[in-house]
This record gives C-alpha cells, sequence and structure tokens, in this order.
C-alpha cells in the first residue's frame, strides 16, 4: 500500500469498504394503493459494522417519504428518522439523495444505521447493545402519512466473531529462573485474547491493543472489529487494574512484555508482524512501545492521540513504568515544538496515524500527527489520515450509532465517514502484512 499523506477525501475509500451485493430484503405492504412499493438493501456481509445499500422502490413520485429505523435492545428503543423527496422514477436512493430533513446534511447510504439515538448507557450497557449483541433493524416508509414499505436488517454483534479467554502469566513459557517472563505471578492476568473463530490455519499478523476502556473505542468495539476481519488480538488494559505495579495508575513495560511473550506463543500467530493499537491516551503508548521495541514489535495504529509520551499531569507522573520507575514523560502543558517526540522512525514496519480536523477532545490531535509525520519522515506501507470536519471519536467501527450523538449533524456525518477511512487503511494495512 502505498503512502497517503493527510488524506482529504473519503470517496475512493468509502467505495473500496461499501461494495456490496444487491439483495431484495422482504417487507410488507402496508398500503394496498402503491402495490410493488419494497426496499431493496444491499449487504455483502452481514456482521453490526458492515456497509448496508439501501433504496425504496414504488414510490409515488411527487410526495416525500419519509423512511425510519427503530431498534430494541434490553426493552430500550433506539430510533432514527430521515425524509426525502421521491424523484420521477418513484425511487429514492439513500446512497446518492440528499434528504429534506436528517440528522446529517449529505446523502448517506447507511445513515439511518450510525444516526440512531436511544437512551444514555453505561460502558457495560454500550457494549452489550452495539458490540455484542445481535440486533434486528426495523425500516418502515410512508407517503401521505401511511406506511407503504418495511423490511427488517439483520445485524449479528461482534462479539460471534471471536473466541475470548483470558491469559495469565503462568501460560508463558518460564525464563531461566522458573518464573513467568515478566517476573510476574503465576495468576496475575496479563490480558485478554480475542481469536479469530476463522482463524484455523497458516499464520496471520496480530494485534496488541492499548485498551483505554473508552466509549466505542474500548475493547469489544476494537478488539471485536479486528478479529471480525481475521486478525488475532490481545488487549492489555492500560488504565485499569490487570498488569500495574501495585499503589501505580501506570501501565508497565513489564506487563506489555509478558502480554506479548503470551501473544508470540500463540498458534497461527506471525510473530514477525505484531502490531500495537492505541486511540486518545493509549495511542502515546502504543506508538512509544512500538519504537521501543522493534526487534519485536513490526507496526504499530495510533488515533486521536499525541505522538509524545505525555505525563498524566504537570507535576511529571509517569503513564508507563519500567522495573518500578516512571519512563520519562513530557509535560502536557508545553507546546508541541518543545516536547521531545517518541521515535517513529524506528518502527519497522508501517505505521497508520489518523486525526479528525474537528476533535473536540484533544483539539491540536492534527498538529499531533504533522509532528509524528515529520519525525518519521517518507515510508511505503504508511498511512496519514486527516479527517476533514471530523470529531474525536473517529477510532469506533462504522455504522454504529456510537459517540455521534452530541455532535451537530456534519461533524457526526464526517466522523462516520472517518471512521470509515480509517477501518479500510487498518484491514489493509493488516492484510498488506500478510501477504508479505
Amino acid at each position: 500500500m502505498t503512502r497517503r499523506h493527510d488524506r482529504p477525501l473519503y470517496a475512493t475509500a468509502a467505495v473500496a469498504f461499501a461494495v456490496v451485493f444487491a439483495t431484495t430484503v422482504s417487507g410488507c405492504t402496508a398500503d394496498a394503493g402503491t402495490p410493488g412499493t419494497r426496499f431493496v438493501i444491499g449487504q455483502l456481509n452481514a456482521s453490526a459494522t458492515d456497509p448496508v445499500t439501501m433504496s425504496i422502490v414504488g414510490l409515488q413520485p411527487g410526495l416525500d417519504v419519509t423512511v425510519e429505523a427503530t431498534v430494541t435492545a434490553a426493552g430500550e428503543q433506539w430510533s432514527s428518522r430521515v425524509v426525502y423527496p421521491v424523484s420521477p422514477s418513484g425511487s429514492v436512493d439513500l446512497a446518492v439523495a440528499r434528504p429534506s430533513m436528517a440528522p446529517y446534511p449529505e446523502a448517506d447510504a447507511s445513515g439511518l444505521l450510525w444516526s440512531l439515538e436511544g437512551p444514555s448507557q453505561s460502558q457495560p450497557q454500550l457494549e452489550r447493545t452495539w458490540a455484542d449483541g445481535d440486533r434486528d433493524i426495523v425500516l418502515a416508509a410512508s407517503e401521505g402519512g401511511h406506511v407503504v414499505a418495511t423490511a427488517t436488517i439483520h445485524r449479528p454483534g461482534l462479539a460471534g466473531f471471536a473466541t475470548v479467554m483470558p491469559a495469565f502469566a503462568g501460560d508463558v513459557v518460564q525464563g531461566a529462573k522458573g518464573k513467568p517472563m515478566g517476573g510476574t505471578a503465576y495468576d496475575l492476568r496479563l490480558g485478554t485474547f480475542y481469536r479469530p473463530v476463522t482463524l484455523v490455519e497458516g499464520r496471520k499478523p496480530a494485534v496488541m491493543l492499548i485498551d483505554g476502556d473508552d466509549g466505542g473505542a474500548s475493547a469489544p468495539f476494537i478488539a471485536g472489529q479486528l478479529a471480525r476481519d481475521g486478525f488475532p488480538t490481545f488487549v492489555l488494559p492500560a488504565f485499569g487494574p490487570e498488569g500495574q505495579i501495585p499503589g501505580s495508575s501506570a501501565l508497565s513495560v513489564e506487563a506489555f512484555d509478558a502480554g506479548l511473550a503470551w501473544l508470540r506463543e500463540q498458534p497461527n500467530i506471525d510473530p514477525q508482524r505484531i502490531f500495537t493499537f492505541g486511540s486518545w491516551r493509549a495511542s502515546a503508548l502504543a506508538l512509544w512501545l512500538a519504537a521501543n521495541e522493534p526487534q519485536r514489535v513490526y507496526g504499530t495504529i495510533a488515533v486521536s492521540g499525541a505522538t509524545a509520551l505525555l505525563c498524566t499531569s504537570a507535576s511529571g507522573t509517569a503513564i508507563i513504568t519500567h522495573d518500578g520507575v516512571g519512563v520519562p514523560c513530557e509535560d502536557p502543558s508545553r507546546t508541541i515544538a518543545d516536547m521531545a517526540l517518541i521515535r517513529l522512525d524506528r518502527i519497522p514496519g508501517p505505521v497508520l496515524l489518523a486525526c479528525g480536523e474537528f476533535d473536540e477532545v484533544l483539539g491540536n490531535a492534527c498538529s499531533w500527527l504533522g509532528a509524528g509525520v515529520s519525525i518519521r519522515g517518507a515510508r511505503p506501507g504508511d498511512e496519514f489520515i486527516r479527517a476533514p470536519g471530523a470529531g474525536h471519536a473517529i477510532a469506533v467501527p462504522p455504522m454504529l450509532p456510537v459517540g455521534l450523538a452530541e455532535l451537530d449533524p456534519a461533524t457526526a456525518q464526517a466522523t462516520e465517514q472517518a471512521r470509515v477511512a480509517f477501518w479500510s487503511g487498518v484491514e489493509l494495512m493488516l492484510q498488506a502484512a500478510s501477504r508479505s
């Protein structure tokens, strides 16, 4: 894959991600005066994050059609509603028709899915609703106040694409002194492994996900999506109790080393093609670990974060420790120009960096990306995505109504487009590593 720097448009990535076979999904005609009115739905695959094409045919020209989507999960309902003018041919193709009323301004084939709105949910609820569980999305089209077509889209959750298992220090090959690698206790849980159900032969690149447990960028979403794409993923908690030195809020290098050793021993893993992955606060950890372990880490993916190892406070609290001592970090109150950036030039394989230009959490996210590019230089296989108009949560897999409700319509749609481009880039990069 050739290097694309500061890619401003998503047409190519979106088309590549959204090539689907049109399949008519039967619905019921509620108005006998409009025979033949129906939804035509296209899905190449059928996970919760796969693209969808959607059109309605057999409508009455000259009227508006209201299209609604509803999902019921755990007794709670999510819904979205869009209004379109009907073309003279009596059809509406959501991929090209601009809505006259919608929670997004431009045409969008899957807009009804990612713009669903519902109740406020805790992190576990969010994961159960949109990462784990299967969902049936009920569609209804109405003209003149009458329902004229219905259809249901079944969307399997990401949990079905992986076998999830805990990883313990005692499972790692013992070192010369008879202790697990990393010097940790045998019963210490190092992390969680997502093994794709499709992983049955050959060797595949694998991912060390530095999990920040952050909304739709938490492990059930990201590791689930990676497993859905066929890539085994080890989840290393960055801001929880697993793998931490007692009394510390920092991730330890020892925990990472032990987790990496565990991952490299798994069947069907290519130990020479391990990637780190981090978003937001965990992005710098993923970059730093890749830059400081070039013999064992091949490449890295980092989104919506800094390209320097920032302290957790201006007082110098370390975000990562080595042998119980905090790794030197940068004062987050200083300017980018005054900081020592992570040596991205040391990473032997490809690097993918992404940012949203309207990031509401890290306002200078794209400046951080630019600083990282200046250190990295031009390398074949790298990709740098600067997403125009997009917000912070672009690490969330596409098609999911997560992390968008608080954004204005244009920013929400740009963020969804950035998600499509980002995950297309992730899949292409890992696939390229599979072939090399």
